[in-house]
């Protein structure tokens, strides 16, 4: 889908390289814990367990369009923190895109050894077609509204047009904001296939 937006992605392409390279860096990071350092994991799990519990709860346990609708807001919410905390020199974003990895990491290693690759692959392609584009390019608005300021001064963005310095700012976060509801487009989608269809799919790989 976002394909049919190159000029809307255009001038965050290179961001979008940074953001996959960031994301992949943190899957690295993740199976590698996971496999050489379990008991960090099971010290993260142990703070994260009960948070994660009611969350999931509340998507899976309850009506399936409420647990859609809490999920595409859960990730929605996450994914406009990452753009508008971008502001910060890019730094949240840079964490972000890190920690999304990791978590895939980590349990693509854990699911791996436990079950098998394919029930891995069964539990996050189906949805993560969509939504991990979503966390990609959402990272790169973040980064791009944190760095391109500081790193491409006499092209960048920010760069006050004449007559109006404020209009440069206007202008990128409008442009921000066409590309995160883009994203959300695409996490509303996912949303519904992670709810409704890939519990489905995991299960035809744990029989």
């Amino acid at each position: 889908m976002y394909a049919t937006r190159p000029k809307l992605l255009t001038p965050y392409r290179g961001y979008l390289v940074a953001a996959a390279l960031l994301f992949v860096t943190g899957i690295l990071l993740g199976a590698y814990t996971a496999v050489y350092h379990p008991e960090l994991i099971q010290e993260a799990m142990a703070l994260l367990e009960e948070p994660l519990r009611r969350l999931g709860e509340e998507i899976f346990q309850g009506e399936l369009s409420q647990g859609i609708w809490t999920l595409f807001l859960h990730n929605l919410r996450t994914l406009a923190l990452v753009a508008v905390l971008g502001l910060v020199l890019g730094i949240y974003p840079v964490f972000s895109l890190l920690a999304n990895g990791l978590v895939i990491g980590v349990v693509g290693a854990v699911t791996t050894s436990t079950a098998s690759l394919p029930a891995f692959l069964a539990g996050i392609i189906p949805h993560g077609v969509l939504e991990i584009p979503a966390i990609l390019i959402a990272g790169a608005v973040g980064l791009r509204l944190g760095l391109a300021p500081i790193f491409r001064r006499k092209s960048s963005p920010f760069a006050a047009p004449q007559p109006n310095a404020w209009q440069g700012y206007r202008q990128e976060l409008a442009l921000a904001l066409r590309v995160i509801l883009l994203c959300a487009v695409l996490l509303l989608i996912a949303a519904v296939i992670e709810v409704a269809i890939t519990p489905r799919i995991i299960a035809l790989f744990l029989k």
